[in-house]
Formats: structure tokens, C-alpha cells, sequence
């Protein structure tokens, strides 16, 4: 199997594509389509995490010179946080206040992260790998991301760290 896009590709992919679907649901006033996307968000949320845990950033640290090296740790925390939020948005009608109110902290809260990782994370690898690592690396985090589970809270890394 072989990627004709580098992971670093895959996941700009995924990023503007689960920002597609934040901007759609803060500007839904339905219910039935807010729920609808707030369920696509997840599972793509929950993909793309997976493979970031499981294959991406696992080869970043230890591509880093610094062990001491925290950038990682605060994408991760970034990502926990973000998690919290969708389990509680998760218990909550999709049309009343308190979904509403922490949609919209979560529609900024994932922009923010993207624009950190893609600063930090991403950047620092497009200079730390070959093209061909980071097309296999694309391949290793596709395959993650068809076993990725059902909400991105029950990642086992995340759960390990927590």
C-alpha cells in the first residue's frame, strides 16, 4: 500500500474537514442537523486522533533532539481537553443552551489546536522526515485510522495518560 499524500497531508486533510463540519454546526439553528454533525465531527475527531497517538506522533518524539521537548505533551493535553468538552456536549440536547454554549467554545478550541499542531507538530516534521517516511507514516496512520474507536475519549493513550 503505498499513500500518494504524506501523513503530514493526511492530516491538514483531516483538519479542514472536521473544521468544515465545526463551522456548519455553529451556524445550525436545527437540531436533527446539529446532532448530525456533531456525530460526524466525533468520528472524525476520534480517526484522526488515532492516528496521530498511534503512529504520527509516536515517530515525532522520537525524532525529537530534545527529550525534554514539551510540544508534544501540550498537543496532547489540547486534545484532552477537547475530549472533555464533546463528552459533555455528548449528554446534552443538541438544541438547548448548554450544548449550544459548549459547541461554540469547542468550535474555537479545535481551530486553535489545528493552527497550534500545524505550527509546531507539522511544521517541525516536514524538516525531520524524508518524503518517503512520511509517506509510509501516511500509510501506518490510514490503516489506524479504520480501527479508530467510536469516541475519541476512549483512546487508549489518552485514557493511559489521564
Amino acid at each position: 500500500m503505498t499513500s500518494h499524500i504524506d501523513a503530514i497531508e493526511l492530516l491538514l486533510r483531516d483538519h479542514r474537514s472536521i473544521e468544515e463540519l465545526v463551522d456548519r454546526l455553529d451556524a445550525t439553528d436545527n437540531p436533527v442537523e446539529t446532532r448530525h454533525l456533531f456525530l460526524q465531527i466525533v468520528e472524525q475527531l476520534a480517526a484522526h486522533e488515532t492516528a496521530e497517538h498511534e503512529v504520527v506522533f509516536p515517530a515525532f518524539r522520537a525524532s525529537l533532539a530534545n527529550p525534554a521537548d514539551d510540544v508534544l505533551d501540550r498537543r496532547i493535553g489540547e486534545h484532552e481537553e477537547m475530549n472533555e468538552l464533546l463528552a459533555e456536549m455528548r449528554t446534552l440536547a443538541p438544541d438547548g443552551y448548554s450544548f449550544t454554549k459548549r459547541a461554540s467554545a469547542f468550535v474555537l478550541e479545535v481551530k486553535e489546536h489545528f493552527r497550534r499542531e500545524e505550527e509546531t507538530v507539522f511544521a517541525r516534521m516536514r524538516h525531520s522526515f524524508t518524503a518517503d517516511q512520511l509517506a509510509e507514516l501516511a500509510d501506518r496512520a490510514s490503516v489506524a485510522k479504520q480501527h479508530s474507536p467510536a469516541f475519541p475519549d476512549e483512546h487508549p493513550v489518552i485514557k493511559a495518560q489521564s
